[in-house]
């Protein structure tokens, strides 16, 4: 019996011309945003890799000078996407990917696409993610709002249950064939997102099986707690249209409504501060002392400094800097390089904090909609994520503050206040070896995911429950 009832739903569905239409359309978009996204990781893979080959052999073949002027010469350090970015581009649009890397001075993450988009970026790229996340919702509602209200209106839900047709029986047949109209989109989604993965990107492929699993069982979650919703509100509604409204509004609110609160609501609980208030806050540390530290942080710079210089001219026992065996010039510069790098990775730290308490926030309205732990779950597995982020932001800061050690170290070794000259060439600036940024395993990438997997889990079951709850109290008329 159910699989008559769903062969009935089923081909009532396709035979349908406003089904027809929905899915001709919804059809399209996917095969654009798949496309789309396509195209974009390509792009976006060649000018990166063209551009760090670039700036590397710059880096190798500048002129001979001095190491440290070959530090503030600098060189710059690129975060690749990951393969599933083409699926998924998450907050890559709001996060740069190119840091520029020089001596004394500690940069963010540039060329972010949003600064160059303008308005229309806020309504997002149209990425295969978006695409299902929010345009498949709307087209399960559009095709199973009548399910059991639009039978009711016409008499035919009557007949059937005057046959004895168990509440259960009948919404497992019309979920069944509900689904199955909904799987002639997703299952040529999936294929070409398959086809995509398998043959057409380059790029760091690790763990991209197991990714690629772990999207399908999130969306197939996030789907049949649409279908839930829609059928127990159908079996609820006394008519078709008064299921639609209430079906259309929920997905209004749950899709556009409530993840621009959320964001602003995050926004506003933790605030972060202004790129000039952060720069001018550690700079200020810097030259004063950082309250709280131990040792020569907490000092001010010029005393930090001058206590360094004493204890050096204990250590190799000279009365003048022009004594030792070092260039103390150099060494002085190296002094303030891992002062201000450790006193920028505490504000660094502050600030990463910061954002991944703003995201917990967000994620808490996950309770009020689907779609917010869906999303925070589909970046995440796609490698585009906050956590993915801040590895690349780290690394690279660590990346730098080794590249001027390296080069400050080559004056401190090799020259003396008596005889300062040194000049550098390739064999000294290759080896600074070039930056390559190594992804966060998936593991990692899933930290701070454990409730949006809990509450994407919990809608699916509350919307079953619902559903069921609905048949069971299923009238007639």
């Amino acid at each position: 019996m159910i699989r008559d009832i769903a062969r009935k739903e089923f081909i009532c569905l396709i035979r349908d011309g406003r089904f027809k239409w929905a899915i001709v359309i919804m059809l399209l978009l996917l095969m654009t945003s798949f496309l789309t996204g396509y195209q974009r990781y390509q792009s976006l893979h060649s000018i990166q890799e063209a551009s760090q080959a670039r700036d590397n052999e710059q880096w190798l073949s500048q002129d001979k000078k001095n190491p440290h002027t070959a530090a503030h010469f600098g060189n710059y350090a690129y975060k690749p996407q990951g393969t599933l970015a083409f699926f998924d581009n998450g907050i890559g649009n709001y996060a740069g990917s190119v840091v520029w890397l020089e001596a004394h001075k500690t940069n963010f993450a540039q060329n972010r696409p949003a600064q160059d988009n303008g308005a229309v970026s806020r309504f997002g790229d149209l990425t295969p993610a978006m695409t299902l996340q929010v345009l498949l919702p709307l087209l399960i509602v559009l095709m199973g709002f009548s399910a059991f209200a639009g039978e009711r209106e016409s008499g035919t839900l009557r007949q059937v249950m005057s046959l004895g047709v168990s509440s259960r029986t009948l919404l497992l047949g019309k979920l069944l064939g509900t689904s199955a109209a909904v799987g002639l989109v997703a299952l040529p989604a999936i294929l070409i997102g398959v086809g995509v993965l398998t043959f057409g990107l380059p790029g760091d492929n690790a763990q991209v099986g197991q990714r690629g699993l772990l999207l399908l069982l999130f969306y197939l979650l996030y789907a049949l707690a649409f279908l839930f919703l829609t059928l127990g509100v159908s079996a609820v509604a006394r008519t078709a249209k008064g299921a639609l409204i209430a079906l259309i509004g929920f997905w209004a609110m749950a899709t556009f409504i409530l993840p621009k609160a959320a964001a602003d609501i995050s926004k506003m609980v933790t605030p972060t501060p202004t790129y000039s208030e952060f720069y001018h806050l550690a700079r200020q540390t810097s030259l004063e002392g950082m309250k709280g530290a131990k040792g020569l942080l907490a000092l001010p710079q010029g005393r930090h400094i001058e206590t360094a210089r004493r204890q050096l001219l204990k250590q190799y026992k000279v009365a003048s800097v022009r004594d030792l065996p070092i260039y103390w010039v150099a060494y002085s510069m190296q002094i303030i390089e891992d002062r201000d790098y450790a006193i920028y990775q505490k504000f660094l730290g502050q600030l990463r904090e910061t954002f991944f308490r703003q995201q917990a926030v967000q994620d808490r309205f996950g309770l009020l909609s689907p779609l917010i732990p869906l999303r925070s779950l589909s970046m995440a597995t796609s490698g585009t994520g906050l956590v993915d982020q801040e590895r690349f932001n780290q690394t690279v800061q660590d990346f730098r503050i080794g590249m001027i050690r390296q080069m400050n170290n080559e004056l401190i070794e090799n020259t003396t206040m008596k005889d300062p000259l040194y000049i550098a060439g390739e064999e000294v600036f290759g080896k600074v070896k070039p930056y390559r940024y190594n992804p966060p395993t998936l593991s990692e990438s899933f930290e701070g995911q454990r409730m949006n997997l809990v509450l994407l889990a919990a809608w699916c079951a509350l919307m079953a429950a619902f559903a069921f709850a609905a048949v069971r109290r299923l009238r007639a008329q």
